[in-house]
């Protein structure tokens, strides 16, 4: 394969990893708060990403420099943009944050096209469009009211900010790695973000809360740490290096998909025929973005 074919990939398993962490989320959150989750989570997402970089012989430390535009990213992306999502949730409707959610990767094409001169052809802005309305039919399950028939909470505006990070993340870090490797770009964001995560962890009390994690919940903890942390913000930024933003962020679409399959196989729920139908307009948007003009 290809190195475009390979970062295709690599963004398609990370939105996979990200879209199925609702059911560890789900079970984490039922044993500790968020503050302590969100320390955890990238806690040992810090100590798998050190571990097989040094296994790889890839450890090293980076300039002063750089140091410092990937402390700014892992505050962006890494702490701010997980802290004001779990704020969010706690009165948002999943629907409505999968909604708003959505615009994220007309965000970092908006954003790459603003800041790194990325060109939108045609072909992309349809594609974008395509696999947007695609969200949309699974998120109302077919029924158009089911965005009119409601109000706005602070919490949906929370995740309107969520959006501009991750674009605002992903676009900088597109720009940041063009002189750093993505493993070690991303090491220095995680490492960052979780050291600003600890500042809420240690006055919320959350210390008092770990004694009585479960195996299994440490198990879901680990899987949030390990697969959709380190590995799923690795090959992110693997993706970011070698593809324009807009290419990378349209996968984002996939997310919702993944987590209505998940939640079929694992909690329970139907899937309906809009479902299927907004699946497919997915896939087709983000086939449409990342194909050649053939």
């Amino acid at each position: 394969m290809n190195p475009s074919t390979v970062a295709r990939l690599k963004a398609l398993i990370a939105v996979i990893a990200w879209g199925g962490s609702l059911p560890a989320i789900k079970v984490a959150v039922s044993e500790v708060s968020f503050t302590t989750l969100i320390w955890l989570r990238f806690g040992s997402g810090v100590l798998a990403l050190a571990l097989f970089l040094a296994f790889r012989k890839r450890l090293s430390l980076l300039s002063w420099r750089e140091a410092g535009i990937f402390a700014a990213l892992g505050f962006l992306g890494v702490f701010f943009h997980n802290a004001i999502q779990a704020m969010a949730l706690r009165s948002v409707s999943a629907g409505m944050s999968g909604l708003i959610v959505a615009a994220n990767p007309v965000a970092i094409a908006f954003f790459g096209s603003l800041i790194l001169n990325e060109q939108l052809d045609r072909r992309k802005k349809a594609g974008i469009l395509i696999a947007a309305f695609g969200v949309l039919v699974i998120i109302s399950r077919g029924d158009p009211g089911f965005f009119f028939n409601r109000s706005y909470s602070p919490g949906e505006m929370l995740m309107v900010v969520s959006v501009f990070s991750w674009g605002l993340f992903s676009v900088f870090s597109r720009k940041a790695l063009q002189k750093t490797s993505p493993g070690l770009g991303m090491l220095y964001a995680l490492s960052f973000g979780w050291l600003y995560a600890s500042i809420p962890f240690l006055f919320s009390g959350g210390i008092g809360e770990i004694a009585g994690i479960s195996a299994t919940g440490w198990g879901n903890i680990l899987l949030l740490g390990v697969f959709c942390s380190a590995l799923a913000y690795l090959f992110w930024y693997d993706a970011l290096k070698e593809l324009q933003a807009s290419e990378v962020g349209v996968f984002l679409y996939v997310n919702p998909v993944v987590a209505v399959l998940i939640s079929a196989l694992f909690l329970g729920e139907s899937i309906s025929v809009s479902m299927v139908a907004g699946g497919i307009l997915v896939f087709l948007g983000v086939w449409f973005v990342n194909s050649g003009k053939k």
